[in-house]
């Protein structure tokens, strides 16, 4: 079964809401100064039964924050870190010296079809931000077209893929709005997934206007009624 996942603040109230929807997964958004907190934040998470990713941190990023990044990942047993290039470039190598066996997943941005091609040849491992590919690589490029060139980076690809993030988006509207917002997009790719037998999170990374119980909630009743529908043929 794919694991389908949302993002959020690792405070109490944010993971209390994530469960109530529904969610059994979930990617942490940081920062250094949340990570400056690292004991409160493994003590909480601890107490919901979640499979947990964090994202390391964009911007000013001290060594105690990296470490900090690198100590929950091991405490809560996490099977990737999502990093953007640039944090993996500074970084990367610090990162493997603290824990050899950490699994990266490095995150698609502004890139040409060139540079994105590059980018998944040359990293580790890594985090396909569809919403990215779509906007900024494919420039708005038609359905068909754009699940077309997915198809094509898992026939490359599928064995370094290690985490997604798949909000809802479709050409012209606002980033980052829940899955439910762009049905045919989900529709197209969770079954490529499957195919696949994918095995990493697929994180709705919305923004926090719609980090409410009822966008979440219909989030995962989005999900639940496709998985379900999959299970009857």
């Amino acid at each position: 079964m794919l694991k389908i996942a949302t993002k959020f603040a690792p405070d109490e109230a944010t993971l209390s809401l994530a469960w109530r929807a529904g969610f059994r997964y979930g990617e942490f958004f940081l920062t250094p100064e949340i990570l400056a907190k690292v004991n409160a934040i493994v003590k909480t998470a601890q107490n919901y039964p979640i499979e947990y990713v964090p994202h390391f941190p964009n911007k000013k990023v001290t060594k105690m924050a990296a470490q900090a990044c690198v100590d929950l990942y091991k405490r809560l047993d996490c099977k990737a870190i999502v990093i953007h290039q640039p944090m993996l470039d500074q970084w990367g190598a610090s990162i493997q010296e603290w824990h050899p066996d950490i699994c990266f997943a490095v995150e698609n941005h502004y890139l040409t079809e060139e540079q994105f091609w590059e980018w998944a040849d040359k990293n580790p491992g890594l985090n396909l931000d569809i919403e990215h590919l779509w906007k900024f690589t494919l420039q708005d490029a038609p359905l068909p077209q754009v699940v077309e060139f997915f198809s094509k980076f898992l026939d490359r690809y599928a064995d370094k893929l290690n985490h997604i993030h798949l909000p809802g988006y479709i050409p012209g509207a606002d980033e980052h709005r829940p899955m439910y917002c762009s049905r045919e997009l989900m529709y197209a790719v969770w079954p490529l997934l499957e195919k696949k037998q994918y095995t990493g999170l697929i994180v709705s990374e919305i923004n926090k206007q719609y980090q409410t119980f009822q966008d979440l909630r219909m989030d995962a009743l989005l999900f639940e009624g496709w998985h379900s529908q999959q299970k009857s043929k």
